[in-house]
């Protein structure tokens, strides 16, 4: 029988692992060293669709499954042959690159850790992952499971993801480096990408990997949600595996948006002095809300009286500063987000001047103007929350309260 859908859905699955290597044998342990839970590959090798498996081609059972359950099977070792595939590519970088002796002497430990990260460990989970959905489809081939095995592998793959996700930033800054600045490693590299193994694929194409798989593997166990039955045990730890999974790259996400948070606090800490009292500005707590320039106004009849500043604004506290030469900054005072006030001024009051609001620090009281009527907006959106959003269309002369 033919099972257009099921085949369709199989051919547009594997053209969407374009960065996978399909066919290629496992390579060679180097002399000596023992790869630890290496997978059998035997079942996830030997076909790429269920319904070929000798074991379900001639099985008498096969008829007296509905089209829906067969097409469930079919999704379900989609998992497995597309972890088979994600296996061989992880042999493939851990094996050719990072085991590579050549390429080693080119790299400072922590330029490797950066590079790197843990693919000795994502590739270790990946194996006990594989053998385990093959032990499952060994024990019934008919009616396997994947997510109670997926769902059971969830700390494990926590453990290698979050950091590999964490670490993507450093990742490509350090690639970029390398391959500009050093060319012997560049030089080794392209050398080993041209080789037969790794069919002329990037080393940038294996090491986003990770990335792609663990959002992959969400993609399929959604659809192993949508076609089982409600209600049953089998829907049941569907979803506890779907939520897993989506809690994994969530946090992942966070750990990349917290990472950059300091990354920039770091970089804005080495651009500030402060001429008054000095705020530590790197805390893990900390995130940047908004930020820009405004004009300070200290009267309205004389534009002299005008001077540049520039807001940082925290979940925190704001910083309002003198803009310097070369992107530098000096503080001149900062105020918790939980003393500050922010009015929209009526521009009929002040014929003179637009865009115009005076923001209310604990000890000062601030006339300040933005080039654009949308930059006003937004910083009294940004300086009145968490209240609710401001409604601009009858916020004029109101006054805003952080509380």
């Amino acid at each position: 029988q033919q099972y257009s859908e099921a085949a369709q859905n199989s051919e547009i699955l594997r053209q969407a692992r374009s960065l996978s290597i399909q066919s290629l044998p496992l390579p060679e342990c180097p002399r000596g060293e023992r790869r630890s839970s290496s997978p059998r590959l035997s079942i996830s090798q030997s076909s790429s669709l269920w319904r070929d498996l000798p074991g379900v081609r001639n099985s008498a059972e096969l008829d007296e499954l509905t089209e829906d359950q067969r097409r469930l099977q079919e999704v379900r070792f989609e998992v497995i042959t597309s972890e088979a595939s994600y296996c061989r590519s992880l042999e493939i970088v851990v094996d050719h690159f990072v085991k590579s002796k050549q390429l080693g002497a080119q790299l400072t430990t922590q330029d490797k850790n950066w590079l790197f990260s843990r693919l000795v460990d994502v590739r270790a989970i990946s194996h006990s992952f594989l053998s385990k959905l093959e032990e499952q489809v060994e024990s019934d081939v008919m009616h396997f499971t994947v997510c109670d095995i997926i769902y059971r592998q969830c700390p494990l793959f926590r453990k290698a993801y979050v950091p590999y996700l964490t670490n993507q930033s450093y990742q490509d800054a350090t690639y970029q480096r390398l391959m500009n600045e050093n060319p012997r490693f560049k030089m080794i590299v392209e050398k080993i990408e041209k080789s037969a193994v790794c069919q002329r694929l990037p080393l940038r194409s294996f090491l986003v990997l990770p990335f792609q798989r663990i959002t992959r593997l969400k993609l399929l166990v959604q659809n192993i949600v949508k076609r089982t039955t409600r209600g049953t045990a089998e829907a049941t730890q569907a979803i506890k595996a779907l939520k897993q999974l989506e809690k994994i790259i969530q946090q992942g996400n966070d750990s990349i948006s917290q990472m950059k948070s300091i990354e920039s606090l770091v970089s804005l800490s080495a651009k500030v002095d402060f001429e008054c009292k000095t705020l530590p500005l790197i805390s893990q707590s900390r995130r940047m809300v908004r930020e820009g320039p405004v004009t300070q106004l200290m009267d309205f009849s004389l534009k002299e009286t005008e001077k540049n500043a520039y807001l940082h604004l925290f979940n925190d506290y704001l910083l309002l500063s003198l803009p310097k030469e070369g992107g530098k900054f000096t503080v001149i005072d900062h105020c918790p987000v939980s003393e500050l006030r922010v009015e929209n001024c009526r521009v009929k009051l002040h014929s003179l001047q637009k865009n115009l609001f005076r923001l209310y620090m604990a000890q000062k009281s601030l006339l300040l103007r933005t080039d654009a009527p949308s930059d006003k907006l937004r910083w009294i959106s940004a300086l009145s929350r968490p209240h609710t959003e401001v409604d601009f269309s009858s916020a004029q002369g109101k006054v805003f309260i952080l509380g």
